[in-house]
């Protein structure tokens, strides 16, 4: 990711500023799609998902998996619920689950990670992905820290957004 001053970060605390600048900022890592998911209990009266989408994955893909109910059985969100920790996009995530690996694979989904973001009672995660070129462990290593902090920015942002619009249901929506 290209270095900026404080001055050039400053406009991109406020979701909807930072959610334009998001595929810029994804493409400077090297990626292709990136998808970011904000969950909070607060949001509504059970928590619910809210993946506002900021995300640039293939709209046939999303089709795909709600066509297959892949969400009941997708091993990311299941493995965000709970970890901190950074999720490879690749085979070994997807063991258990062939059919959302080579789906995801032919709509060009193949190789990235995600990382989640837990604080207080809301979690996201950031996923990052590319059609080509598989993440080394050295490239893994050199964008890691840029990948949670920009993941960390989008969560604190979204926490910011929707506790000053909780009638809304979007990013972007009239206040």
């Amino acid at each position: 990711m290209k270095n900026r001053t404080t001055a050039q970060w400053q406009p991109l605390v406020d979701l909807p500023h930072l959610l334009d600048s998001l595929p810029l900022l994804i493409e400077e890592l090297g990626f292709h799609f990136y998808a970011f998911a904000f969950i909070s209990p607060t949001r509504c009266e059970k928590p619910t998902p809210y993946p506002c989408p900021p995300s640039n994955y293939p709209d046939h893909w999303f089709k795909h998996y709600n066509l297959h109910s892949y969400a009941a059985f997708d091993p990311v969100p299941i493995h965000c619920q709970t970890s901190s920790f950074p999720l490879p996009w690749n085979a070994a995530t997807f063991n258990n689950t062939p059919e959302i690996w080579t789906e995801a694979r032919a709509h060009g989904l193949n190789h990235g990670w995600v990382q989640p973001i837990h604080h207080e009672q809301a979690r996201s995660h950031l996923s990052v992905i590319r059609p080509h070129v598989s993440v080394t462990p050295q490239e893994f290593y050199q964008k890691a820290a840029q990948v949670m902090w920009l993941g960390e920015l989008l969560h604190r942002a979204s926490s910011d957004y929707f506790a000053d619009h909780k009638d809304d249901h979007r990013p972007g929506a009239p206040a």
